[in-house]
């Protein structure tokens, strides 16, 4: 069977073979130059074998092409990247907002990355990241909640734009070579937006771009960042294949979540602990640990970072995962 055919058998609970897995992280500094990313992800794969890969611009990616100056200093532990300068210093800045072409800049960057590893790697499943509207406006602006709450219809406005943008470029992606979207909120938990405003401001926008792009996706993934997260209200009212969480640092754990969704699930890997700790074998009986209860769910559990793996992890922990899934294949 074709890799991909084998993923979306999987997230059907429909894989009778075995467990998958995925391994994800962010590449300071190749991940300013197109094709270094590209090289160093397909590099990546070669070493670890995974079953899909989500590919991994540099964290302000989407900002860069609207004004926003990235500094060149990485996140210590996650490798993201940080705005040194935002492109919203007033309210008022969002209401000149205009629309960038995704062809161009910072999002053609990325496009030449899709391209590139399609090239190398066009068996393999592959989806690139893509962000909420809402979160692309809180790296642009240090003021939004304010902002949403003064001005509540330049907002929606601002954040149309955004979303329009943000569907170009996932679709073009897709026609660059990408199967599928991994799709990033972090507003779907506990924040200083109330629940009434997240769906307003949020969970609204997430339906519209999961309905435009499910046309043309072979699969979508939805990343529910962070801890105090609503996963059922994810669950039952975003119509993705997949859900991806932090489901070794916040409820539900992944028994509790194969119960509320049934389609794909992304979990399993104690990122942020057992894998920087480096001790090998508490690595292996956390991905077995894992696998037992993908396989006690009909495999539709992929086991996979709930986030990003930090660049703190060493190679050596990294290969403890893809080690146990390639003694599986044997």
């Amino acid at each position: 069977m074709e890799k991909l055919e084998i993923l979306l058998d999987t997230l059907k609970g429909q894989n009778s073979e075995r467990a998958l897995f995925s391994l994800w992280k962010h590449f300071p500094y190749d991940d300013r130059d197109p094709i270094k990313l590209a090289e160093t992800h397909v590099k990546f794969y070669h070493r670890h074998d995974f079953d899909l890969m989500k590919i991994s611009p540099h964290g302000r990616y989407p900002v860069v092409d609207f004004g926003c100056k990235v500094d060149e200093e990485y996140d210590s532990i996650t490798g993201s990247t940080r705005c040194k300068e935002c492109t919203i210093k007033t309210l008022q800045d969002w209401e000149v907002l205009e629309p960038v072409d995704t062809s161009e800049g910072e999002f053609g960057k990325q496009l030449q990355s899709v391209k590139q590893i399609h090239k190398e790697l066009e068996f393999l499943p592959k989806m690139m990241t893509v962000f909420s509207p809402l979160m692309v406006a809180s790296k642009m602006d240090n003021n939004l909640v304010k902002n949403l709450r003064e001005k509540p219809d330049t907002m929606m406005d601002a954040l149309h734009t955004l979303q329009d943008t943000m569907v170009e470029f996932a679709l073009s992606s897709l026609d660059e070579g990408a199967e599928g979207i991994f799709l990033a909120s972090q507003h779907l938990r506990k924040t200083k937006l109330n629940w009434d405003e997240v769906g307003k401001f949020e969970v609204s926008f997430l339906k519209k771009i999961i309905n435009q792009l499910k046309k043309k996706a072979d699969f979508m993934v939805l990343h529910v960042h962070g801890q105090e997260i609503k996963f059922k209200e994810a669950s039952e009212q975003l119509n993705v294949d997949a859900l991806n969480w932090h489901d070794q640092l916040t409820w539900p754990s992944m028994k509790e979540a194969a119960e509320m969704f049934d389609k794909g699930l992304f979990a399993g890997i104690d990122e942020t602990q057992t894998l920087v700790d480096g001790d090998v074998p508490n690595i292996v009986k956390n991905i077995q640990n894992a696998i037992k209860v993908s396989e006690e769910n009909e495999r539709r559990i992929i086991i996979a970072p709930g986030c990003v793996i930090p660049i703190t992890a060493s190679d050596k922990s990294i290969d403890a995962i893809s080690n146990v899934f390639k003694n599986l294949r044997k």
